[in-house]
């Protein structure tokens, strides 16, 4: 608005001045998009990015449609070669498993150890001459009962049946008479070799099983045959079931899962566009592939779509240097703007720096009125609510404590369920189904006392009989060799509170490590109380405690049971409670001490015990 001031001099004279309007920052007074909008800047800048980018797209997509059909008959070419190998390779293994003089050495007796070696060095002789005979072989590997003893290098072993069972491969080999095992490392007498094996069970003449044939193929040899002059080229071979059987890059198998994507495939060659994530960067890829009607197998390559696109993106970068230099004049006004546009935000960073470290308010201009005024006005309000989010800090943290406590509590009992069901497979390959009932019947009310209701503590008397539940199952697998007792000092102990499910951990490591390798074990469970709690001991006379041990580092991997009942009393109740495990009387054996507060039934349960204490 304009002013006026009149000013009177003697004589009647007056004079009228005028206050002219200041010129304010059309940064301060407009909206930042109305004036970018209207700079003919962006508008060049659009129109080059347009060109730049319809180039690059159209000459790519042209590009990348030759690739794919060069590629596809490629792929057909070569899928066909791969699965002749294949083939070979299948059909030699059966010609091995149906050899007279290989199957009438599995037949001898274990006791006539002279007929066995002298038949195992006879098999060894023809076998070697057959690895010799095929370049693409490796290796070959027979596992069967009783074997006598051979070196696992050489190009033909023997080993023990039993040792596959620990074997990696051991259960995809077990689902079929035969099957690929994919690429893996072996030890030779050249050092470690790269492979791809093949699996073949063994039958007699009367179809009944003898063992398994493993046939190792150079995995150079594969690569060789499906890389060819192109080195570079990243080249997959995959099963019918999508498994991949040789590959020249796993990085990129597995970042694109390209079994999900070619088992979706139901032409016999393809092509697609597809996105992937190389080394944390955005990345495209072209892949085509080839598929086997009969086996189903597929080959595919993948090859990056700045290799295939690099011709047109010199193109596009050819014109947008061009344009860049045309709308120089241009640039150097909207350096003006884009300072005058990015000012405030620089004071709203500096002001956002000191903010956590001076821990007060700092000036921010106040004569702004467009989007820049409510970031302002905005960040004011957001560091007025800072204290209270602090203040509200450690309630938060006692709820996130209390909810890790009921996952470490959830967590336990998956561990459980897996050993336990894994001692009734046993219990299924060495006894009859009368035991398999007791032992499913105990399990029952095992399964009862974990699962008590959803809550968190249960009495020291359901625990002891959850525990004592595992003993019998333990007992019928075991027999007489293994025996227990438990002895509660008070039987008035048995009310009391204590968290669920942290005895049977400790009991059953004891009978899987402690008495490992050992024909009879005792398990003794002792429950006392002083001034500062219930004190439970687990002593164990097995092998006791490895030289060291404590002084090992930690690992991510075993002992899951024991440290989620260590996780839980510490989350529970803090310090002086715990878990101390020492070797046991006189050095025999291991004994296990918890100690936990003195917890009454009335008591409202273990989340109240969580130590209120800031972290």
């Amino acid at each position: 608005m304009n002013k006026e001031l009149r000013v009177w001099f003697p004589g009647h004279v007056a004079f009228c001045l005028k206050e002219v309007p200041t010129l304010k920052n059309p940064i301060k007074k407009y909206r930042i998009d109305s004036i970018l909008s209207g700079s003919f800047t962006g508008f060049f800048i659009l129109l080059l990015v347009i060109v730049c980018w319809v180039s690059y797209t159209v000459s790519s997509k042209e590009l990348a449609e030759n690739t794919s059909v060069y590629q596809q008959e490629l792929m057909s070419e070569l899928n066909k070669q791969m699965m002749l190998q294949m083939r070979t390779v299948e059909q030699l293994s059966l010609v091995i498993s149906r050899n007279t003089e290989l199957l009438h050495y599995l037949d001898i007796p274990e006791n006539d150890l002279y007929t066995k070696q002298k038949e195992q060095a006879d098999v060894h002789k023809v076998m070697s001459q057959l690895i010799n005979s095929t370049p693409s072989l490796q290796s070959m590997k027979m596992y069967v009962k009783k074997p006598m003893s051979s070196d696992p290098k050489e190009y033909v072993s023997f080993v023990e049946h039993n040792e596959m069972f620990s074997e990696p491969w051991y259960a995809l080999a077990e689902k079929s008479d035969f099957t690929w095992l994919g690429e893996r490392s072996i030890e030779t007498m050249q050092g470690t070799q790269n492979v791809v094996t093949f699996a073949r069970k063994i039958y007699s003449n009367t179809l009944e099983y003898q063992g398994v044939l493993l046939l190792n193929v150079k995995a150079k040899v594969l690569y060789n045959m499906m890389v060819g002059e192109k080195q570079t080229a990243h080249r997959y071979l995959l099963d019918s079931g999508g498994r991949l059987i040789v590959g020249t890059n796993q990085s990129i198998f597995t970042e694109l899962k390209l079994p999900e994507l070619l088992n979706k495939t139901q032409s016999g060659t393809g092509y697609m566009h597809k996105k992937g994530n190389a080394g944390g960067a955005d990345a495209d890829y072209l892949i085509v592939w080839a598929k086997s009607f009969n086996e189903g197998w597929i080959i595919s390559e993948v090859t990056p779509w700045e290799m295939i696109a690099a011709g047109s993106f010199k193109l596009a970068m050819t014109i947008f240097w061009i344009g860049l230099v045309s709308i120089l004049a241009a640039v150097l006004f909207t350096l003006y703007l884009s300072r005058s546009f990015t000012k405030p935000i620089r004071q709203l960073l500096q002001a956002m720096g000191k903010f956590p470290l001076e821990q007060k308010q700092v000036d921010l201009p106040v004569d702004y009125n467009n989007e820049f005024g409510s970031m302002f006005n905005g960040y004011r309000r957001l560091t007025e609510r800072i204290d209270e989010l602090y203040r509200s800090l450690d309630l938060e943290h006692q709820r996130k404590r209390k909810a890790e406590i009921k996952a470490l509590q959830a967590m336990i009992n998956p561990h459980f369920l897996y050993n336990t069901l894994d001692q009734l497979n046993w219990m299924a390959i060495d006894a009859g189904h009368e035991r398999m009932s007791h032992v499913l019947e105990l399990m029952g009310r095992m399964f009862r006392i974990g699962l008590s209701n959803g809550e968190s503590l249960i009495t020291l008397e359901q625990e002891l009989l959850h525990t004592e539940c595992y003993l019998q199952i333990q007992q019928l697998r075991w027999g007489d060799g293994l025996l227990y007792t438990i002895d509660v000092a008070d039987e008035s102990m048995k009310a009391l509170l204590i968290p669920k499910l942290i005895l049977q951990p400790f009991v059953e490591n004891a009978v899987i490590h402690g008495f490992h390798d050992k024909q009879q074990g005792r398990i003794t469970i002792t429950a006392l109380q002083d001034e500062q709690g219930l004190i439970i001991r687990i002593a164990d006379d097995g092998v006791g405690l490895k030289p060291g041990w404590n002084r090992q580092p930690r690992r991510n991997t075993g002992g899951y049971g024991i440290r989620n009942v260590r996780e839980r009393i510490e989350a529970y109740f803090g310090s002086p409670y715990g878990i101390t495990i020492e070797p046991g009387h006189e050095g025999q054996g291991t004994q296990v001490t918890l100690r936990i507060p003195r917890l009454e039934p009335n008591d409202s349960g273990g989340n109240d015990y969580v130590e209120n204490r800031r972290h």
